[in-house]
């Protein structure tokens, strides 16, 4: 049996069932003794182990977690029972190791690190490490408590962790060995001291106005939009009167990645967002899907797709790894044949961005006759069908296609360089034999 004990924040915080236990266990480990708690139950009770020298001597926080795993459950092992303990509420991520690797865990809860707490009932507490390695999606309208921000180094990764969701003048409550003060939060990584009672606290980023927005603010502020007193033409918008958006933005999205445009890059990806969002908020109101729908169906495509990264299989290349989310999908999608994948293409496709698509999958099925179509490109016609030339136009995009060329890209490529040049030869007033000249 492990019994892990929370021996609170400070020193005179431990309660009295886990004193009790502490005197009764003869195996009995500390997570650290360089903590105000820590160092006060020391003290009173002398057969405590610290293993203050595991966290001196560990390569990294994995080898860490491992080695205290290790030294308790080799006590359990051998004298049958043991007790660990850590500052606040017992509740730590060795603790938690230990739970997966032992077969019966009991706690004796303390009392919770949290003297930089604020008023507000609601937030998120988690370590200043799992932080930095799991970097999980804040939202800012629920309070953060930091605990264990232990080094000066940790505290730098965590501030440039949290300058992505708060404004690096945000105020922040910080607490070092019970001293509280408040800083900006830029400051974080420019403390006198840090020890295992070094903890944070940021107060709940309420409104519709602030410097930065979190992905939860985009959802409250479409539910505001779409709300019973909300915007009349948000509310009245179906899935169907706003589909001709989603490919606007689309298309102004790549022409900014096209442009190499960071800032119009942002907008206008910010804006592809938007369309999803709005799509699952109606959805949501019409009681057809949500966005936890949208999310996991997407989550579950790319973890049974990559079987390379998520299963079994091992890609050298990208190509190796392109051919193995095929095979996943044709699984996943149920293909009985070529004709089955063709006819599900979008029907919507640009016509010569489906002619790419439809010849490349002929190809991976290995149909004959490329190599006549490919003369067929460049062959002289005197037919002037609508037939005709659009046997042409699907050629020509297999030969690009064979190339690596987009057949789409490349032609609006083009069409932009003329809209230029015929800029230019109209200021000159030069225009008369333009057609010839591009």
């Amino acid at each position: 049996m492990i019994t892990v004990i929370g021996i609170g924040a400070d020193k005179g915080e431990l309660t009295f069932k886990a004193a009790k236990k502490i005197a009764e266990s003869k195996r009995v480990f500390l997570r650290s003794a360089k903590t105000a708690a820590g160092g006060s139950v020391l003290k009173e009770f002398p057969h405590v182990v610290p293993l203050d020298n595991l966290f001196d001597t560990a390569e990294n926080f994995d080898a860490l977690a491992a080695a205290v795993c290790d030294a308790v459950l080799e006590a359990e092992r051998e004298s049958g029972s043991v007790a660990y303990l850590t500052d606040g509420d017992g509740v730590d991520e060795y603790a938690a190791a230990l739970c997966a690797r032992a077969e019966k865990v009991e706690f004796i809860y303390g009392v919770a690190q949290n003297k930089a707490r604020g008023a507000s009932p609601c937030e998120l507490r988690i370590s200043a490490l799992d932080a930095v390695r799991k970097k999980p999606e804040l939202d800012t309208s629920l309070a953060l408590h930091v605990v264990e921000i232990d080094d000066a180094e940790l505290a730098g990764d965590l501030k440039l962790w949290l300058m992505g969701y708060y404004g690096d003048e945000t105020e922040v409550t910080v607490c070092v060995k019970n001293k509280v003060s408040k800083i900006p939060l830029y400051e974080l990584d420019r403390l006198r001291s840090y020890d295992y009672s070094c903890e944070l606290y940021v107060e709940a980023q309420d409104g519709f106005y602030k410097e930065k927005y979190c992905f939860g603010d985009l959802l409250r502020i479409m539910g505001r939009l779409t709300a019973a007193d909300g915007c009349p033409w948000d509310k009245a918008q179906t899935h169907e009167s706003i589909r001709i958006n989603m490919l606007e933005e689309a298309y102004e999205a790549v022409d900014a990645i096209n442009g190499g445009d960071i800032a119009a890059m942002t907008e206008e990806l910010g804006d592809v967002l938007l369309q999803a969002v709005f799509h699952c908020d109606m959805a949501e109101r019409f009681g057809e899907f949500d966005r936890s729908d949208v999310i996991t169906g997407l989550c579950n495509k790319l973890v049974t797709r990559h079987t390379h990264i998520f299963g079994e299989n091992r890609a050298q290349d990208a190509d190796e790894a392109l051919g193995f989310w095929e095979q996943a999908k044709s699984v996943e999608k149920s293909y009985v044949s070529t004709s089955d994948k063709l006819n599900r293409l979008p029907e919507n496709f640009p016509s010569l961005l489906a002619a790419e698509k439809v010849y490349k999958k002929l190809v991976k099925a290995g149909v004959g006759g490329a190599d006549e179509l490919r003369k067929e490109a460049f062959a002289e016609r005197k037919e002037n069908s609508e037939q005709a030339f659009g046997k042409r136009l699907f050629a020509l995009a297999a030969v690009m296609a064979d190339l690596g060329i987009d057949a789409e890209t490349a032609l609006g490529a083009y069409v932009s360089s003329v809209k230029k040049k015929f800029a230019e030869a109209e200021k000159l007033s030069d225009t008369e034999n333009f057609l010839k000249t591009i």
